[in-house]
């Protein structure tokens, strides 16, 4: 059985890989935006912790960021460092940087240093945060199963098998 949050990160890398080749097409060069980054063609990880299914704008962005960085926090219950969280969610530093000093103010994280590297902080989520990170999975999977309502099992194996193989490439 094909999960639907599967389906979505499939649909996520080859879309990316197609706005890429596009910009470079029209442009001779990457956009801004994706410097730095490897497409499909660089080993990219088809689950890159995005989630821009809902994306309206400037600020349901910023919102997005914050509920990716809680649900990829709920999946290390010793914590994560600010590093790996920014490669997890693939987001630059700096802006990690941001949405973690707004989550820790709002009282979703706790920062703590690492005892094995006392340069390095490791992110908890608190009680809250957990409750919310749990939330945003629920929210998640019903949308998701509310899109992909309309496709029977095989035709969901069927739409996975060709986006692993536009993956492949």
């Amino acid at each position: 059985m094909v999960r639907n949050t599967e389906l979505l990160k499939k649909m996520n890398t080859v879309s990316r890989e197609i706005r890429m080749s596009a910009f470079r097409q029209m442009h001779g060069e990457m956009p801004e935006h994706f410097r730095g980054k490897k497409g499909m063609c660089g080993n990219q990880k088809a689950d890159n912790g995005r989630n821009d299914f809902q994306h309206r704008g400037p600020r349901r962005r910023r919102s997005l960021s914050r509920e990716r960085l809680l649900v990829i926090i709920s999946d290390y219950p010793d914590g994560i460092n600010q590093k790996q969280l920014a490669e997890s969610a693939g987001i630059n530093a700096s802006s990690t940087s941001e949405v973690v000093a707004r989550l820790e103010d709002d009282g979703y994280i706790v920062r703590k240093i690492d005892e094995n590297d006392k340069r390095a902080t490791i992110l908890k989520l608190t009680e809250m945060g957990a409750v919310r990170a749990e939330e945003i999975r629920n929210e998640r999977e019903g949308f998701l199963d509310e899109v992909f309502s309309k496709l029977t099992e095989e035709e969901k194996q069927t739409l996975s098998d060709i986006l692993d193989k536009l993956i492949e490439k």
